[in-house]
């Protein structure tokens, strides 16, 4: 019966990674794509501030845009964990997720 709990441990343990793992990939895929709808554009952030359920600060960045057909977009693009919500941190851990995806601060609007 332990070897079964080790085993199934395992399974578990290397089932969570792979998702990670898989997630991961799959969100630098969306994050490239939209880099690629933005171009060299002007943008807006949308920032807000989450808690997870270990109660711990979380940063939302959406990003609003006009895509390539002239539509208006809102897009997820990222949550950051932050430790200090004051207006610096929060300002230098966009600047990180930005510079991360080589989007220009200077093209930010409103």
């Amino acid at each position: 019966m332990k070897d079964l709990n080790v085993i199934l441990l395992l399974i578990w343990y290397v089932r969570s990674t792979v998702q990670k793992d898989n997630l991961s990939i799959l969100g630098s895929k969306i994050k490239g794509f939209i880099r690629e709808e933005i171009r060299d554009s002007k943008f807006c952030i949308i920032v807000d501030e989450a808690r997870d359920e270990l109660k711990k600060k979380q940063m939302v960045i959406v990003l609003r845009f006009v895509d390539k057909e002239g539509f208006i977009r809102k897009q997820f693009f990222d949550l950051v964990h932050v430790k200090d919500t004051t207006l610096l941190a929060l300002e230098k851990a966009i600047y990180e997720v930005l510079l991360r995806h080589c989007l220009n601060v200077d093209d930010i609007r409103g």
